[in-house]
């Protein structure tokens, strides 16, 4: 069975009695919910946003003295104008008597710049289109737009309103001051000098560029004009290990120091007293507001723009275990152990008693608090949970604790970044990478770097470090790493960061690489053993031949295993390819599947298959000159079988540019209908995430 997995956390609070129906062991909190207190301004003081920010250009529109909604066209010039309104039409053409006019266009077929063109040509100063159809404009005037007239978009209804106004005075107005709005992802605390904290799970394959923090935020809506910029991230490297959502914590580095009220941990000893006494705390945030079961589908968003809060009490992980037991029990009527519900040492649980209360989408990353008689201080950060606010299932928090020794040593000692998978890696070639270390002491510090394997018959990793040997207080220096994939298998090791100072704290990095082999008989079924296409394959079980339909299929893996297959090649042309896959799709969210057939191009994650999909045809055109890497990746999570459990290549050709193609023999298709769905992604990864539910 499948649960509604909330990661990004909200507050809410229960208006209506949850009730439970006849037909399903499923708690089932009614709708009616809304959210928890409203923070007063400056109660909280270290609260921090992680925000995604744009430029929003404001506008402003009035004809006759009437104001009307308006909206930018990016690349809009701006400025200010004034004149009487012009009926053009849809703007296709020269528009008479338009000089020294506004005017007013319908939108159309015709691109926006043409149209706007078009009014600046015939002598116009300024233009106003609306739309055809209910909706706002959301358009560009491209970025080669050579115009200089303002203009600006209004609704259809406004339109209309207009066309009975021509000759009448219209003011157009674009702010040359752009206001810098945001949207909130997670939650955080600053925790002093340049430093943040957040899960892990917030800032997973984030993009420091799009991302920034806003500290001290209470109100989302009014502006970004604050946020810091970003300049890295330290992710717990064992984030994740062990269990979903384990050791679900991050470091950010600002690129500038602030000087701000900053929050204090709670030492691990008083945490766990307080836990065991069941402490009262409080968790604030941004979060959806809408309380809902573990098998509710998650309810339409309703996160506040002000902070909110809400007071929870602590759970031992014992009591925190033991009502996770009785609730998967109840809702899935088979005995579960504590073994199997996820609680490790590195969280820790709060309930509201009786349900309705906690925290949900949206307050992921934000600060767990208690008042101890040094004031208020964190003791978690929101982690994740089963629905929102559910009297049966406890939120589930990082336990900050248990990280302050690995705090302590990324922001007052020796940090590296702290993990780095070369991902998969064809036998006999290498890879690289630099690392970035960082001296946060207040001191010069000798160090040496030793490389320790972290898991058995780990091999073909080496260190060049004669840039770090030395490094001065708050500078940076950089160590390459490389890996010869001379062993085949996967290998990982933990690079050890040692001082001359026994003062100066120091940190660990996690380096991983999976080499595959060369597979002949795939280079046979594919390539007819063309020395032009290299195949390899490997993980956890390589793929295998299928000569019933001439092709190749994933390995016979199990639960949160994976199996690969590589072409490598080089020149420019075009690829193509079938491919199909017989998987458990995910069809409550189908953009994060299950079980399923990836696509790698050259690092880059372009496309995957899910559920049941019969042969498809792929084409990738127009490959640049150059190495290649083409790979297939299926890729099972950790629960549930369903279908043939494998995906399945054939018809692989590559058309080098004027040379014939580089193919396998063509099988027809098949001619009937899929029942899954192909889902594009523009993503890059390093390495595939594994998506974790519960059962």
């Amino acid at each position: 069975m499948k649960y509604f997995f909330s990661v990004c956390l909200a507050l809410t609070a229960l208006t209506a009695t949850a009730s439970v129906t006849s037909q399903s062991t499923s708690p089932i909190i009614q709708p009616k919910i809304v959210g928890g207190e409203l923070a007063d301004k400056g109660d909280w003081p270290w609260m921090a946003a992680l925000v995604f920010t744009h430029n929003e250009v404001i506008t402003s529109l009035d004809v006759a003295g009437i104001s009307y909604q308006s909206t930018p066209f990016s690349n809009s010039p701006t400025g200010q104008v004034s004149a009487n309104l012009i009926d053009c039409g849809i703007g296709d053409g020269q528009c008479d008597s338009a000089t020294d006019k506004v005017c007013l266009i319908s939108r159309g077929e015709i691109d926006f710049s043409v149209k706007v063109d078009n009014c600046q040509s015939s002598g116009g100063v300024g233009a106003i289109i609306f739309n055809n159809a209910a909706g706002d404009i959301n358009g560009t005037l491209g970025e080669n737009f050579s115009g200089n007239i303002p203009v600006v978009a209004i609704s259809q209804d406004d339109g209309a309103t207009l066309l009975n106004m021509i000759g009448s005075l219209a003011n157009i107005n674009i702010n040359p001051q752009q206001q810098i709005a945001q949207s909130a992802n997670c939650g955080a605390s600053f925790i002093g000098e340049k430093w943040v904290l957040t899960a892990a799970h917030c800032v997973d394959d984030a993009n420091i560029n799009l991302l920034k923090v806003n500290v001290g935020e209470y109100d989302l809506s009014d502006g970004a004009n604050n946020a810091k910029a970003i300049k890295r991230i330290y992710m717990h490297p064992e984030y994740n290990e062990g269990s979903a959502f384990n050791n679900d914590i991050a470091l950010i580095e600002l690129e500038e120091t602030v000087d701000h009220p900053a929050i204090s941990l709670v030492d691990l000893d008083t945490t766990n007293q307080l836990a065991l006494a069941n402490s009262m705390v409080t968790v604030i945030g941004w979060g959806n507001q809408t309380a809902y079961g573990p098998n509710e589908a998650t309810p339409a968003n309703t996160q506040p723009d002000k902070l909110h809060q809400v007071e929870l009490s602590l759970l031992s992980n014992t009591q925190c275990k033991d009502k996770l037991v009785q609730a998967y029990s109840d809702l899935d009527g088979i005995n579960y152990t504590t073994q199997q519900v996820g609680i490790t040492d590195s969280m820790i649980c709060a309930e509201f008693i009786g349900g309705g209360k906690g925290s949900c989408q949206g307050d992921s990353g934000g600060p767990l608090l208690v008042n101890t008689n040094q004031g208020w201080q964190q003791i978690g950060i929101v982690s994740y949970g089963i629905g929102c606010a559910d009297a049966a299932f406890p939120d589930v928090y990082a336990r900050t604790g248990k990280f302050t020794d690995w705090v302590n040593e990324i922001t007052t000692g020796i940090a590296i970044e702290p993990s780095y998978d070369f991902a998969i890696t064809p036998e006999n070639s290498a890879q690289s990478h630099q690392l970035t270390v960082s001296n946060n002491s207040s001191h010069t510090a000798n160090l040496t770097f030793t490389l320790i394997p972290d898991k058995i018959g780990s091999t073909g990793f080496t260190l060049n470090t004669d840039d770090c040997s030395s490094l001065a207080a708050k500078q940076s220096c950089q160590i390459e790493v490389s890996f010869a994939a001379s062993t085949i298998g996967q290998h990982r090791m933990r690079i050890l960061v040692n001082s001359n100072d026994e003062n100066i704290p120091t940190n660990q990095a996690y380096i991983s690489a999976q080499a595959i082999a060369a597979n002949s008989d795939i280079n046979t079924q594919l390539s007819n053993g063309s020395s032009e296409l290299l195949w390899f394959s490997g993980g956890d079980k390589p793929w295998s031949i299928d000569n019933v339909e001439a092709a190749i299929i994933s390995g016979d893996i199990e639960g949160g295993q994976q199996s690969s297959v590589m072409m490598t090649f080089t020149g420019a042309g075009n690829l193509s390819f079938q491919w199909k896959v017989s998987s458990e799709e995910n069809t409550d969210d189908p953009e994060l599947p299950y079980d399923a057939l990836y696509l790698f191009v050259d690092g880059e994650q372009v496309d995957f298959i899910s559920g049941e999909v019969a042969y498809t045809k792929v084409n990738i055109p127009n490959l640049a000159e150059g190495e290649h890497q083409i790979i297939w990746l299926y890729l099972k999570d950790e629960n549930t079988d369903a279908g043939k459990d494998q995906g399945s290549l054939r018809n692989v050709q590559f058309i080098p540019d004027a040379l014939p193609a580089i193919s396998t023999p063509p099988v027809q298709a098949e001619s009937k209908s899929s029942g899954g769905s192909v889902y594009y992604i523009l993503l890059l990864l390093g390495l595939l995430k594994l998506i974790r539910r519960r059962i």
